[in-house]
């Protein structure tokens, strides 16, 4: 059973949020990837459009990487919306 856990960000709106497609990182061996620098706790990863579980399906690790629990094969889509630092 997948526990969610809601996260409150100190300063931005919905109206802040920036999106970003990382499809054309996609190949199918990676579980790292390079996003724009955004404020912790603000990403939202989705995988084929479905909402991922940040500590279930991925990581944050820094201001500009993620890292998924799963690895996305050539043809999925992979994108997110964050708040940039």
């Amino acid at each position: 059973m997948a526990i969610f856990r809601f996260t409150t960000i100190s300063s931005g709106t919905g109206a802040d949020m920036k999106q970003s497609d990382l499809t054309s990182q996609v190949d199918g061996n990676q579980t790292s990837f390079t996003v724009p620098e955004y404020q912790s706790g603000s990403i939202r990863l989705y995988f084929n459009g479905v909402r991922q579980v940040i500590g279930e399906s991925f990581n944050e690790h820094n201001s500009t990487t993620i890292t998924t629990g799963f690895t996305p094969q050539t043809g999925d889509y992979l994108t997110i919306d964050y708040i940039p630092a």
